[in-house]
């Protein structure tokens, strides 16, 4: 049985936010018996609409159990979920506790995906573009999460199988309705249904993580790897496929590498005065002694890329893309890098730049950016990117060996 999303049971704008973050349970870290009745029954009360009763539910599952993730990152979900449509004054507060939720989830399993989609979903807060379900559609969708949570597999299916009928675009009712099957563990049904659903619409990363879930469960592992590459290329922010991806990898003898990146540089205008501010980060004070290093180089030419980008589009009354700041921006911090070893400086030594240098010497930091740091505003760029290179994201991951 998979680790479903606990928001389909809201309004419809609430069950998009957080579509595409289940996962099988067998992914994540164990969860003993007790926490798992209290999860469940949390996961119940959520289809009921009774929010603080969930939330207790699931407070008394990670007393029960405090090495498991599961109850910590679904209660990350709900006030993530519900932030959405919260006042402005109490927006920020709850955003700021799902946050910290979902890190706390993090720490105690590293692969849990509802954490993972939570904290995607905070730094973006846009989902790829996927079928908004006519209402009809979404209140069946929503009934049939109702049962399959009570555990009725059957009656569960024949109820998505009504929405799918009553919005033929909407992929999602075919995609749970497989997971009935999944549930079941009536691994060639639950296929068929997943290969519908993201026939469908192809940009649903969820039904093509749920279909490598079948495939690998019929020991198809070459099909179950496609199924999670084409979840990449529908989405490559959503890291449950790739973590399923690099789990594949490693039990073929060809594991993934994580990059290992954080940005520790950006830039800002005021909204007010239009002066540029590059913001760097606190580990990195940007002093004379540091800008001798590559590292403290780029970071800091990244930063002033962005800040220069930024007047100029203000001043010349243009709007550059944000993937075309992303590339400009790590194009000239790669640049500067370079120039600082040349002169004698310290070569770079933060695993995350020198993998992008890497990328860079290679002519490779466009289709790096893309691949490895998406986010849904880099999509125009992205989709042409995919179409000028068919299956150039398993050329990428086999060439590089790099996962976000």
């Amino acid at each position: 049985m998979k680790l479903r999303t606990l928001s389909q049971s809201l309004s419809l704008s609430l069950s998009l936010a957080l579509l595409c973050c289940a996962a099988s349970v067998s992914a994540q870290a164990p969860i003993n018996e007790a926490a798992s009745a209290l999860t469940q029954e949390g996961d119940k009360l959520m289809t009921q609409r009774k929010y603080a009763d969930a939330v207790r539910s699931y407070y008394a599952a990670g007393k029960a159990d405090p090495a498991s993730s599961q109850p910590t990152s679904r209660l990350a979900s709900l006030i993530y979920t519900l932030s959405v449509a919260a006042d402005a004054d109490k927006k920020a507060a709850m955003r700021a506790q799902a946050e910290g939720l979902a890190q706390q989830a993090l720490k105690l399993d590293s692969r849990d995906p509802i954490a993972q989609e939570v904290l995607r979903l905070l730094a973006e807060e846009k989902p790829a573009p996927l079928h908004a379900p006519t209402p009809e559609a979404a209140r069946l969708s929503s009934e049939a999460e109702q049962l399959f949570v009570a555990g009725k597999f059957d009656e569960a299916r024949e109820k998505y199988m009504l929405a799918a009928k009553a919005d033929p675009l909407y992929s999602a009712p075919w995609i749970y309705a497989g997971d009935c099957y999944y549930a079941q563990k009536k691994w060639p049904e639950a296929e068929q249904m997943f290969r519908k659903g993201v026939t469908i619409e192809p940009l649903n990363g969820q039904g093509w993580r749920f279909l490598a879930d079948a495939l690998l469960s019929q020991g198809k592992r070459e099909a179950g790897e496609e199924a999670l590459f084409n979840g990449i290329a529908a989405q490559p922010s959503q890291m449950p496929n790739w973590d399923k991806l690099a789990r594949v990898r490693a039990a073929a003898g060809t594991p993934l590498k994580p990059l290992g990146l954080v940005r520790k540089a950006s830039a800002t205008l005021d909204a007010a005065t239009g002066k540029p501010t590059v913001n760097l980060d606190s580990t990195f004070s940007g002093g004379p002694g540091e800008q001798k290093t590559a590292d403290g180089g780029a970071w800091l030419m990244l930063g002033l890329k962005e800040a220069n980008i930024r007047v100029k589009d203000r001043d010349d009354h243009t709007a550059s893309t944000p993937f075309a700041i992303e590339l400009a921006t790590w194009e000239g911090a790669m640049k500067a890098a370079t120039e600082i070893v040349a002169n004698g400086g310290e070569a770079l030594t933060d695993p995350g730049l020198v993998a992008m240098q890497e990328l860079a010497k290679a002519d490779q930091l466009e289709a790096g950016l893309l691949i490895l740091r998406y986010k849904e505003s880099y999509r125009p760029e992205f989709e042409a990117w995919k179409t000028a290179h068919p299956n150039g994201i398993r050329k990428f991951v086999d060439t590089w060996g790099l996962q976000p």
